[in-house]
């Protein structure tokens, strides 16, 4: 669907005001009389240390004389002073007309500050944004724009572009020491990396933990992925890489109290997964290894002449070791072991010919048995009563 330049400018300054600072100029405003003839609309952001223009020109208006008047105009008048030492001026023309009328995209030579012009058909939606000057708005949003309009989107009111302006960001003037915001700087560098790191080799390890069954493990591994997840979406967003600023939704809301419970929503999201990944997952993790390893020991036991007449625990899957070495060299040979339970407890191996006393049960299920061994001349005997349970 075909568009005007005055719908398409209405689209994209809706979203550009308020994030890039600019502010609208009226068509008769004495100081751009220059190139006002060759625009439809101005605006323009002169404050900091890339004050810039963002014209619009329509079909019949040429944009490359309204490039370099604008461009001589900043140079006059942006300037460095006492408070901005260094100020670099940039001028973008944005040409919106049928593509037979638009003028070649791409820097201004010639122009006395840095200019360039980025070209709109209003045919077919096509957007070509060549050249970058300093302070120019993000191109995307002129994509994103003739996308919309494309696709048949109602352009915003004067009124909604009014409200728009209004929520233009003021820039502090409390200043802050440069060392302290490039301590902060690394400091959150560090910990982004910290996590994102950590984030990596659970992505790598994730297979290996769901194969090995331990959920907690891959709790844990998930946590981090999502840390990591998160780190590049905020990442993204604040460095606009990708043009996702301007594409994800709730960051990009033309809506200030939108934006600031997104990124409300954002830090507790972060935050939480950064207490279960430091705090809760890591106590359980512990509570866990110690509970298996209180149960190792009944998986693994093994009696000794000490225990005779006692009573022993195995868990179901464990195996119970019976060691008699402690009897009388000369009547290791021909001991006899027997259980008296074989469906809980059964005998899987007995001593080698001429060797140590010594025999190995399997717990097979839960339940009640008795253990019972004699040196071949009658002189010496063992018992122990065995409970079979399984682990909790």
């Amino acid at each position: 669907m075909p568009f005007t330049v005055e719908d398409f400018s209405r689209t994209s300054l809706v979203r550009i005001l308020p994030r890039e600072r600019y502010r609208l100029a009226g068509q008769t405003d004495s100081r751009f009389q220059t190139f006002a003839g060759d625009t439809i609309r101005i605006a323009y952001r002169q404050q900091g240390a890339t004050p810039a223009f963002l014209l619009y020109a329509g079909p019949g208006q040429d944009p490359h004389a309204a490039a370099m008047a604008a461009a001589t105009w900043a140079e006059a008048n942006w300037r460095p002073n006492r408070i901005q030492h260094k100020v670099r001026p940039g001028v973008v023309v944005v040409h919106v007309a049928p593509g037979h009328q638009l003028s070649a995209a791409g820097p201004v030579t010639g122009a006395a500050v840095p200019s360039a012009i980025w070209t709109v058909d209003t045919e077919s939606g096509r957007v070509e944004v060549s050249g970058s000057p300093p302070g120019s708005p993000p191109g995307g949003e002129m994509k994103r724009a003739a996308a919309a309009l494309r696709k048949g989107v109602v352009a915003p009111s004067l009124g909604e572009l009014d409200l728009a302006e209004r929520n233009v960001m003021q820039v502090r003037t409390i200043g802050v020491p440069r060392f302290l915001t490039g301590l902060v700087s690394i400091c959150l560098v560090l910990v982004a990396l910290r996590f994102a790191l950590g984030g990596v080799f659970s992505l790598l390890a994730l297979p290996t933990l769901i194969a090995s069954g331990d959920t907690l493990a891959v709790g844990s591994a998930v946590v981090s992925v999502l840390l990591l997840v998160g780190i590049l979406l905020g990442l993204g967003v604040l460095l606009n890489i990708g043009n996702l600023a301007f594409r994800t939704p709730g960051f990009s809301s033309a809506e200030p109290r939108t934006r600031n419970l997104t990124w409300g929503g954002y830090a507790a999201v972060m935050v939480t997964l950064l207490v279960l990944e430091q705090g809760v997952l890591p106590a359980t993790l512990q509570t866990s290894t110690a509970g298996n390893a209180q149960l190792s020991q009944y998986r693994h036991v093994t009696a000794t002449v000490g225990e005779d007449g006692s009573e022993a625990y195995v868990l179901v899957g464990g195996d119970l070791t019976v060691d008699l070495s402690g009897w009388p060299a000369d009547e290791w040979s021909g001991v006899q072991f027997k259980t008296s339970n074989p469906s809980v407890l059964s005998l899987d191996a007995t001593p080698a010919s001429g060797g140590r006393p010594v025999a190995k049960f399997g717990a097979r299920q839960e339940g009640a048995a008795r253990v019972d061994a004699t040196s071949a001349d009658g002189r010496y005997t063992f018992q122990i009563r065995v409970t079979v349970a399984r682990s909790p």
